[in-house]
């Protein structure tokens, strides 16, 4: 009588595997030929190397010159065209601020590839009124007129035109001139120049009747090198030197005798590694300045000063375009003109929920945090802001004992058609002090 197997033992199961894989002879052939070509085939594609970039090709730049464009490339005619080296080509393009998109696209060509790359322009010329008012009684009007991307050469001339009322005691309705002019990378160099000139007239009120008017003036004139010798021009550290004149007269019958004018050498040094994604944009940048002037030296007086301002700007969360900012700020001046105070705080920049010069010195610092976020539109974001900070007669006074803190909320809007254009309207309050809640109005 015959038994039955124990269930799992292998003799039947197995000869019903080998009748149930018993296949023609040339079916298996075949499939492990098929198998070996893809395996082949895989390697091949692992291991083929990046194409080789034979031409680099720009589109839509009809006014910025392909010079501007290609001296910020990190990738090359001759590299290959490897797909991380290419993104932060485009990437580097689109961190001039200059254009609305970029997008980039490789085409076939013999012995390799053509990358190209597209660009939608911005507006570069943007006259605009200047219409200010405050609360206080402060108000100010006039012209400005900011053109980017001069000769399509990433040149920015700007010139400003104002009346102010600054609603000081004694001092009536003052002119404001302000002229500005950078050149970035020239000659397709490392160098990059800046010239800029201002000045201010102020009638004023003397004490026993009658009036005068004082005249302050500045130029500048500065040159930077890019310390980096291989990458974007405009990212990385760099290092400066220039020279500053600074003048003070008065006029008119009783006028105070004028403090003159000073001769100022100045040096900087700065880092840039930040990224625009048109809406927002992520990275660090960092600047500091050293002037100072000796009193006899082709100067009716001396002084040293010393600013710096560094910023990071990260992104947060899933949502695109919400970002975090972390901005600290820190100016100091030894000696320098008598009765006029180097730095001041309050105001629609500088503690929102403070008016503004509430606090003033020749040394300060202030610190903030903004979070930002879409309102539905990208360009259009909510934003919390909360920022400390103090001012001191002198900077051996520098001391944390008393800190103004504000804290606010408003919206940012930034157009794109235009370059470096964002302004921002909320209202802040002060924290621990009886002022209201005050509201701000202006550029970012």
């Amino acid at each position: 009588m015959a038994r039955d197997r124990p269930r799992g033992s292998p003799g039947r199961c197995a000869a019903c595997l080998r009748l149930q894989l018993r296949l023609p002879r040339a079916t298996v052939k075949a499939a492990g030929a098929l198998l070996l070509l893809l395996a082949c085939t895989t390697v091949q594609a692992q291991e083929a190397p990046a194409q080789t970039v034979r031409e680099i090709a720009f589109e839509g730049n009809d006014t910025t010159q392909p010079r501007t464009l290609l001296r910020e490339l990190p990738i090359a005619v001759g590299d290959p065209a490897d797909a991380a080296q290419v993104e932060r080509s485009r990437q580097a393009i689109q961190d001039l601020g200059l254009f609305k998109t970029v997008s980039v696209r490789e085409e076939p060509v013999e012995g390799g590839v053509r990358l190209v790359f597209k660009v939608r322009e911005r507006w570069y010329i943007l006259p605009t009124p200047r219409v200010d008012a405050k609360a206080g009684g402060e108000y100010s009007y006039g012209a400005q007129l900011q053109w980017n991307n001069l000769w399509g050469l990433d040149h920015t001339l700007r010139v400003i035109w104002e009346r102010e009322d600054t609603n000081e005691a004694g001092v009536g309705l003052q002119t404001n001139h302000a002229f500005s002019y950078s050149a970035p990378q020239v000659f397709d160099s490392r160098y990059s120049v800046g010239v800029s000139a201002s000045e201010v007239v102020k009638p004023t009120d003397l004490a026993g009747g009658g009036s005068y008017e004082e005249t302050l003036q500045s130029l500048s004139l500065g040159v930077s090198r890019s310390l980096s010798d291989s990458g974007p021009p405009s990212q990385g550290w760099s290092a400066g030197a220039g020279l500053g004149w600074l003048n003070q007269e008065t006029d008119g019958p009783g006028a105070p005798p004028a403090y003159g004018s000073a001769t100022a050498p100045f040096a900087t040094l700065s880092y840039r590694d930040l990224h625009l994604h048109i809406y927002s944009e992520e990275g660090v940048s960092f600047r500091s300045s050293l002037q100072g002037a000796v009193d006899g030296l082709a100067s009716d007086y001396g002084f040293l000063t010393y600013n710096g301002r560094y910023a990071r700007y990260m992104h947060v969360g899933a949502t695109d375009h919400q970002t975090l900012h972390l901005i600290a700020e820190l100016g100091a001046r030894i000696d320098g003109p008598p009765e006029n105070d180097a730095y001041f705080l309050g105001g629609d920049s500088l503690l929102r929920g403070y008016d503004k010069e509430f606090v003033e010195g020749d040394a300060v610092y202030r610190v903030s945090a903004e979070f930002a976020r879409p309102l539905h539109w990208r360009w259009l974001r909510w934003v919390l802001i909360a920022e400390a900070g103090n001012a001191f007669e002198r900077p051996q006074d520098f001391s944390l004992s008393r800190i103004y803190t504000s804290v606010g909320a408003g919206l940012r809007l930034r157009l794109s058609w235009f370059v470096n254009v964002e302004i921002e309207a909320g209202v802040a309050i002060p924290v621990g002090d009886s002022g209201g809640t005050r509201f701000f109005a202006g550029g970012v």
